[in-house]
């Protein structure tokens, strides 16, 4: 396209968009289109006055002088595009990716219910996108339902295990296998009347290729263990791969699948299109610092040149590092400009300036002034887009989403976010800010807010409570997002309902009347589940209630000055002798720095506890070690850069909270998500038996402890599990531990704050290389392990259940443990072969052999007795039995050698 007809096109867009916003077009200036365009401002003006004597536009004199289209292209352009569909919005899909969009589209729209499809492309090329385009294309049309599932299904996951895999894919009727006890869906009933997306799909081993041919031909299934029952199956299949398909795929399974997509990588797309795609990611990052981006014109050739190997993925993280070091060098030189120049690129970034010479003429196209400027879009509405709008659902689907694309099953899931939404929750309302309080209207109808406002008043006046504003700013947007969620249909889903119901009677009472007010004034239905949401902003704990004081910043790094030298630029900068540096030698021991710390952390609290800045190794753990000593709240964030020191400084002056320092040094980190995003990181479905990692100063130390522990501890072998959480307060954190016990035998903790239960081994973080503590855990888990190996030999011997009487015998053994009862591996094979057959005579009702009918309780024992008693008592509720005085008499004298 030509520069003329690219001004052209925009003024029209523009147009158009005016058009339909407000019902009528002013125009725009020379001005206005140059930046929206990234051109110079003098070849759009001569391209304007152009297309003006050429009759094709309006000009409309003035101070300044404004364009506009004529009136007929503006009323046939108000219906254009109206129809137009997700593709539209794909760079490239008009040209690379045109034939591409067209096979996407066929597929979809392939009577009668589409075609069954593979999309071909490198790492990095896009294709989980496209895959999602096409869903939503499928919704676009009509194809498919609005709320139509769209289920993401990853072959690698399950590569070595062809009846995990079919289990998961086609569920599992109740008693097929040991341990299955009840009916599990699998994912393609999941993904019925709707997509089933299957990556990485050359992981698929031909057994599972195989087990799809049935259901692509014939649309029906069967689950696992069943054999008369088939089930239909309206689904359609989209692949993706990075390989040949030829090689990796049996030939019957590529026959079934008629539509294949190629999509081109990055260095096969045209100068356009790459252009297209840096100016989005250099936008983005504008909106995420928050200011405009300038690149100069060398940088700018560099990144359209340059041999990027992994396609859009690496370009998009090459312009984020950049943006950074722009980013760094504007604070350092304190300057509001951020300009991204060569030295700002990598070297291999560089060298793309080399093929300048031989495609200069296209290149000049898009660059052809020194510096082009990515402006923050929609400047004007920046000041609302800066309101954090509360939206418990996006994140919790977002949540659930991942988790089944683990393979988590259904009770773990609801495990996992019951324990998540106390922690979103508190932190979005840390996170409010006071300045916005005031604006609150321009983003959620005053009705809204009104009701809300009166709700609060009530509830204040009957509760005793104040409500600090952040709690009505965050529940009206809270019940706005809900509103519109009830309306468009969409589900609300509270993990936590049972729990808040149960814990906070007086609080879900008031909860219902404004779900009451609710209905009445918007005229929907308001599920309970939304009651249990609107009672939590009730019971905002009164920890998130700002104290006095500050918040301190401390950086401690390894080498002489390292510390020093970056406290002191964001002290200057700042002009403010306020973040203190502790410099750790090489050669000093870990000991020695942490009574340093202490003693430092000491004279500088100020009230709001400390943020720990460190760059790596043991003193990513002197935080919970700072807490243990001290009970000074500390929270660490490692991988320290100046900028981050800057933030946290600033707002720590500010008054912050120490959570609000906290998350603003996280969301300015080059590394945020590569552990801070989620409290729990698994890939596989949760285990029975569990060892809880927790911090109090932040998730990434709990996920580091993770990491020590599994490598000590050789887990994986001994089929254990280690579960991150983030300890928000010490009720928090039992309640926590308590709802993990409902469904697992919860090894050991390891913190820096002792859980209350004290039948759990705790290691507090200070202990973690502590040989004797590990040495105990490792015990545990051996125990453990052998009474797991035992499930075959009691099924194998004894007519009852192995894998309910494996898992109840293992909270009599934890029990016991807690007792601080001492077993051996012996005496655990005996206990577990005794008490098995007590349980089958007993469910048959078989009376006992014995010689002495006279039944007397041990002098001395009758505590042990009674403690045995308590202990078998998961044994009998899983069993629905009760044993005799007799039988705990012999477990007894077992267990004490009696």
């Amino acid at each position: 396209m030509k520069r003329i007809d690219t001004v052209y096109e925009e003024l029209k867009k523009n147009c158009i968009r005016n058009f339909r916003e407000k019902g009528k077009v002013i125009g725009f200036s020379t001005q206005n289109l140059a930046e929206r365009l990234n051109i110079h401002r003098s070849n759009v003006s001569s391209d304007l006055n152009k297309l003006y004597k050429m009759g094709r536009i309006i000009k409309i004199q003035g101070k300044p002088v404004l364009y506009k289209i004529k009136d007929k292209e503006l009323s046939e352009g108000y219906f254009e595009g109206i129809n137009t569909d997700v593709f539209d919005n794909i760079i490239g899909s008009n040209l690379s990716l045109k034939n591409s969009v067209q096979q996407a589209r066929a597929a979809i729209m392939y009577p009668p219910k589409g075609l069954h499809t593979i999309i071909l492309g490198e790492t990095g090329t896009g294709k989980s996108m496209f895959a999602e385009s096409m869903y939503n294309y499928a919704k676009h049309i009509g194809k498919i339902k609005d709320n139509a599932p769209f289920i993401i299904f990853n072959c690698s996951d399950y590569a070595n295990n062809p009846q995990l895999l079919m289990s998961q894919l086609f569920g599992v009727k109740k008693g097929a296998y040991t341990g299955a006890n009840k009916d599990k869906s699998g994912l393609i009933e999941k993904a019925n009347d709707g997509i089933l997306f299957l990556d990485e799909v050359h992981r698929l081993p031909p057994e599972g290729q195989e087990m799809l041919f049935y259901i692509i031909d014939k649309g029906v299934y069967r689950k696992l263990g069943e054999v008369d029952i088939q089930h239909k199956a309206n689904i359609l299949i989209i692949c993706a791969t990075t390989e040949n398909v030829e090689s990796v795929l049996l030939k019957t399974f590529i026959r079934r699948i008629p539509m294949i997509i190629r999509l081109p990588s990055l260095k096969d797309r045209t100068i356009e299109e790459r252009y297209s795609l840096i100016s989005n990611f250099f936008k983005e990052e504008a909106r995420c610092i928050k200011s405009d981006i300038k690149v100069t014109a060398n940088a700018l050739k560099a990144l359209l040149l340059y041999d990027c190997p992994n396609n859009i993925g690496q370009l998009k993280s090459d312009i984020k590092l950049c943006c950074a070091k722009a980013f760094l060098e504007s604070m350092l030189k304190n300057s509001k400009d951020i300009c991204v120049q060569s030295e700002d690129l990598q070297k291999y970034i560089i060298q793309g300036l080399l093929l300048y010479k031989s495609c200069r003429e296209e290149i000049d196209k898009f660059v052809n002034i020194d510096i082009t400027k990515f402006q923050v879009e929609n400047k004007d509405s920046s000041e609302n887009k800066d309101i954090k709008v509360y939206n418990f659902y996006e994140y919790l689907e977002g949540k659930r989403k991942s988790l089944e694309a683990k393979g988590i099953n259904e009770k773990d899931i609801k495990l996992i976010m019951s324990l998540d939404i106390d922690t979103y929750f508190k932190k979005y309302i840390l996170n409010i800010d006071e300045k916005h309080l005031d604006k609150i209207y321009k983003v959620v109808d005053k009705k809204i807010v009104n009701i809300v406002d009166k709700f609060l008043n009530y509830c204040e006046e009957k509760m005793y409570k104040k409500f600090e504003a952040k709690i009505l700013y965050g529940l009206s947007m809270h019940v706005a997002s809900s509103i519109e969620r009830i309306r468009s249909g969409k589900e609300i889903k509270n993990h936590q309902l049972e729990y808040i119901k149960k814990n906070y009677v007086e609080e879900f009472k008031y909860a219902y009347l404004l779900k009451e007010k609710i209905e009445e004034s918007f005229n929907i239905k308001v599920p309970e589940d939304e009651v249990g949401f609107i009672c939590m902003f009730l019971c905002v704990n009164k920890e998130i209630i700002e104290s006095d004081g500050k918040v301190a910043v401390l950086v401690a790094m390894h080498g002489e000055s390292s510390a020093t030298s970056i406290v002191d630029v964001a002290n200057r900068l700042l002009e403010e002798n306020y973040a203190v540096g502790y410099n750790m030698p090489l050669e000093q021991k870990p000991e020695d720095a942490l009574e340093n710390l202490i003693s430092i952390s000491k004279k500088i609290n100020k009230g709001k506890g400390i943020l720990l800045l460190v760059d790596m190794g043991s003193l990513v753990f002197f935080g919970d070690l700072i807490y243990e000593r001290t009970k000074i709240p500390v929270k660490t964030i490692e991988m320290v850069c100046t900028p981050m020191v800057l933030e946290g400084t600033r707002k720590a002056l500010v008054n912050s909270s120490l959570e609000e320092v906290y998350e603003a040094c996280l969301n300015l980190s080059p590394y945020i998500g590569r552990i801070y995003i989620e409290n729990f990181d698994f890939n596989h479905k949760l285990k029975k038996d569990v060892i809880i990692t927790a911090c109090i100063t932040g998730e990434g130390t709990a996920v580091k402890l993770k990491s020590i522990i599994e490598h000590k501890l050789n887990t994986k072998d001994k089929d254990v599990d280690v579960l991150c959480i983030d300890i928000l307060s010490k009720d928090k954190f039992n309640k926590d531990i308590e709802k993990i016990k409902e469904d697992k035998n919860v090894i050991a903790v390891i913190s820096a704050i002792k859980p209350l239960d004290d039948s759990i081994l705790y290691i507090s973080t200070s202990d973690i290389f502590n040989e004797e503590k590990i040495l105990i855990l490792d015990e545990r888990m051996n125990m453990l392990k052998t009474i797991n190996n035992m499930k075959s030999v009691i099924e194998e011997n004894i007519n009852i259940d192995s894998s309910k009487y494996i898992e109840s015998f293992k909270n009599f053994y934890m029990y016991l443990l807690g007792e601080k009862v001492q077993l051996d591996e012996n005496l655990i094979v005996g206990l577990i072969l005794h008490i098995g057959c007590v349980l089958e005579r007993v469910l048959s009702n078989k009376k006992m052999k014995h010689l002495n009918t006279n039944i007397q309780i041990p002098s001395g024992y009758e505590e042990n007795i009674k403690l045995i008693k308590n202990a078998v008592l998961p044994i009998e509720r899983k069993f629905s039995v009760s044993m005799t005085m007799e039988e705990y008499i012999n477990i007894t004298k077992i267990i004490y050698s009696i």
